[in-house]
């Protein structure tokens, strides 16, 4: 695939990975359900669509998702809360996806407002950061929970540490906030634009990605037929200045955090591609936890989702309160109660309920479509599913 890359520094959004392991060689209690999800293959290139049918099988009959994630520890949906009588409290340290700032609201709800006290847990959150892995962590020990960004710090520490001893139980996004924007300068910058980016809005433009995604761009080609001579790519550095100066056209995002920057600017009139809307979508912030504390402690795991839960529940229903907790617990960013707001705004798409799946809730469709498209583009490395030369 021919395209320009002027390489300067990055970070990543899925990084390559070796998954050697089968991970259905353990099982958990309870399947996950098999949602309708829409598929990674497209109509754009018929021999790579059926390249990753066949990949996707062999996922399903030797990396079913079932081995490494489950919804058996999530509250039902609708479930009375009962505070619990404590005869001793358990103190778990649960790794943050990223430093302390807005995005972390439901736990600080779940902590304020007595969540994870009334099922006798005391929880501290220990931050994250560009250069700190929290999955990795997790399995050395040194949390008890971690929540885990991408979705694929999970199999990517199993794949590292040669053992299946993790387990995704649950998530707080049920989209991923990853997005390409832009500035629609048909628009006032005052103004909202109304402009729906599609695939081929990218022909000939200028892109700003973090190292390790120009496999992006191949699946845009496959899926739609995307041409991609033309496209010039750099490396974004979660910024918009590049953005907002025109030295790009479009550059990688989280649609929670890069709009409200350009936003502050007065630049109302920003325009996001969600690959999430194009079969490119992976669960978020998805807690994880050792399988010997899910087998050793149960009930440890059962509240703490359950208070979490709660803490999500109460973000949706009282956002103006969640961004007064959310400005006194995020030490790390300094924001404002409109840009904390703005953030809730923008990220409640995500969170909602999808289809017939409760909040939290994950399928196991979408794990094996994700998997399965990881490993045709060359982030995961599966022997027994590898892509054909």
């Amino acid at each position: 695939m021919a395209y320009r890359f002027l390489k300067r520094c990055g970070h990543w959004l899925l990084l390559p990975v070796c998954l050697a392991l089968l991970l259905g060689a353990c099982a958990l209690p309870a399947a996950l359900p098999v949602a309708e999800e829409p598929g990674i293959a497209g109509p754009g290139d018929r021999g790579a669509a059926s390249e990753f049918d066949r990949i996707l099988a062999c996922v399903e009959e030797n990396l079913p998702a079932e081995g490494y994630a489950t919804n058996e520890f999530l509250p039902e949906p609708g479930a009375a809360w009962e505070p619990m009588t404590c005869d001793s409290v358990d103190h778990v340290k649960v790794g943050m996806s990223w430093i302390l700032n807005d995005g972390a609201a439901p736990w600080y709800n779940a902590i304020e407002r007595g969540y994870f006290s009334d099922v006798c847990l005391e929880v501290e959150m220990v931050k994250g950061g560009p250069d700190v892995d929290q999955v990795r962590r997790l399995a050395e020990g040194e949390v008890d929970f971690a929540v885990d960004a991408a979705g694929s710090g999970t199999p990517r520490t199993i794949a590292a540490s040669g053992q299946n001893d993790l387990v995704a139980v649950g998530t707080f996004l049920q989209h991923s906030p990853y997005v390409w924007l832009g500035i629609d300068h048909d628009t006032p910058r005052d103004q909202r634009s109304d402009k729906q980016l599609q695939p081929h809005s990218f022909a000939g433009k200028r892109i700003a990605i973090y190292i390790g995604e120009q496999f992006l761009l191949e699946f845009l080609a496959n899926r739609y037929g995307l041409e991609t001579e033309e496209i010039t790519l750099s490396a974004a550095a979660a910024v918009v200045d590049p953005l907002v100066a025109e030295e790009v056209d479009f550059t990688a995002a989280w649609i929670v955090n890069e709009p409200r920057a350009l936003e502050a600017q007065g630049y109302m009139n920003w325009v996001a591609f969600h690959f999430g809307d194009h079969g490119w979508d992976t669960y978020a912030d998805v807690s994880v936890v050792r399988r010997e504390t899910l087998e050793g402690s149960p009930d440890l795991v059962r509240r703490y989702l359950a208070a979490l839960g709660l803490g999500v529940e109460y973000l949706l229903k009282n956002p103006e309160d969640s961004a007064e907790i959310a400005l006194a617990y995020g030490v790390d960013a300094e924001l404002t109660r409109e840009q904390t707001l703005r953030r809730f705004e923008l990220q409640r798409p995500l969170i909602e309920e999808t289809g017939d799946l409760p909040l939290g809730h994950m399928s196991v469709q979408r794990w094996n479509n994700q998997v399965a498209a990881m490993i045709q583009y060359g982030l995961i490395d599966v022997p027994a599913c590898a892509p054909a030369e």
